[in-house]
């Protein structure tokens, strides 16, 4: 029987909670690198790479991109250079195994197996976009700075240094964005001293501290024999209510270069949404991914949608803050009913409800989580 060396109790709880909150913060925090933190974290590289047995690349090749879409296509077209560099290649064409070489994982999983004991040790102890002229250019510059070749040698990796970009997943950890992990470690060696355990070896903690390092001031980095690119943090984070990734006129997330992911209360959308461009409410309802399907509606407005989807009149209240009970017909979801309601400021809006609401007055209490019979309108706020 497996010997229990930790047990989480309420008090551990609220502590776990703390250091969810750090590491969140850490996940979610923003702001260029400075270069006291360059510094850092070229050393703290160096030292991940000795942690995993391996030698570091030098220091010259370990190079800040300003946001991990710059850093995957320069990684990309760094580790096919390095590749037929090393092959004596004639041409840099592209084959599927040439690719598979030069994206070749041994420095990603090394470093990650230098660190895996800690984290695997915590885990089950304690709980079990496109690219503008400026991207390009940054591109460019940290291609440069991993490889030495000049642009004109750059160009020529083509359509190998693009597969490449597409298979640099096996060259990637996660830095700050993989925070649910760091959160888990520190928990485990501060607050529940697996270590103590005599289970886990406390040099691991020691080993794993270069990673923890990179965690607090970086996100993802690529990791290869010649070069190590780290991507710098985004400039700005946008959250909803929930916590969600969320901005209705822009990228929720977005680095200095200028790109970044555009999200509605935490769900990917196409980045034309975000600036003016929305779909017709008949394409929305048609689009084929059914989560993006609801985001565009959200976006249009429902209201919007239902006075083009012919919505049927189930029930009218004499108020219109209780509004009207309508039906319609999705494509591919079927019938559904929503609650028409002006608010206190005069705005027209739409509620979905649950199909078997048969007045205005009793879906507008359930919006409420109210009894029809004891609702009265005095109690929204």
């Amino acid at each position: 029987m497996q010997k229990q060396i930790y047990k989480l109790d309420d008090a551990g709880r609220i502590v776990a909670a703390q250091y969810v909150k750090e590491w969140t913060d850490i996940a979610f925090s923003t702001g260029r690198t400075t270069p006291e933190e360059a510094e850092a974290i070229r050393d703290n590289v160096e030292e991940l790479y000795r942690a995993a047995n391996l030698t570091p690349p030098p220091r010259h090749r370990i190079v800040i991109a300003p946001s991990p879409f710059v850093a995957r296509f320069a990684a990309g077209a760094a580790a096919w250079i390095w590749h037929c560099r090393k092959n004596g290649a004639a041409t840099l064409d592209a084959t599927d195994a040439a690719t598979y070489a030069a994206t070749d994982a041994a420095t990603r999983a090394a470093t990650y197996a230098a660190t895996h004991d800690a984290t695997d040790a915590a885990t089950d102890a304690a709980t079990y976009a496109a690219t503008d002229d400026a991207t390009l250019a940054a591109t460019e510059d940290a291609t440069c700075a991993a490889t030495g070749c000049s642009r004109a040698v750059q160009a020529m990796a083509g359509m190998g240094g693009l597969e490449c970009a597409r298979l640099a997943y096996r060259l990637y950890q996660g830095g700050n964005m993989w925070a649910a992990w760091q959160a888990l470690i520190a928990f485990g060696r501060d607050h529940a001293k697996l270590h103590e355990s005599g289970l886990i070896d406390p040099s691991l903690y020691a080993r794993y501290a270069p990673w923890e390092a990179l965690a607090r001031v970086s996100g993802f980095r690529f990791m290869h024999a010649e070069f190590c690119i780290v991507s710098e943090r985004p400039v700005h984070v946008g959250l909803d209510e929930q916590g969600r990734g969320h901005a209705e006129n822009g990228p929720y997330m977005r680095w200095a270069d200028g790109t970044g992911i555009y999200m509605w209360h935490g769900t990917q959308a196409p980045a034309e949404w975000f600036h003016g461009n929305l779909p017709t409410a008949s394409e929305a309802l048609q689009w084929e991914n059914m989560e993006q399907r609801r985001v565009a509606c959200e976006m249009i407005g429902w209201a919007r949608i239902l006075d083009e989807l012919d919505a049927r009149t189930i029930n009218t209240d004499d108020d219109p803050e209780i509004g009207e009970l309508v039906e319609v017909d999705i494509p591919d979801i079927g019938r559904e009913r929503f609650l028409r309601v002006r608010c206190g400021t005069g705005r027209d809006f739409a509620l979905a409800v649950p199909p078997y609401m048969r007045t205005a007055l009793e879906a507008n209490a359930w919006t409420w989580n109210v009894d029809p019979q004891d609702y009265k309108p005095e109690v929204r706020t």
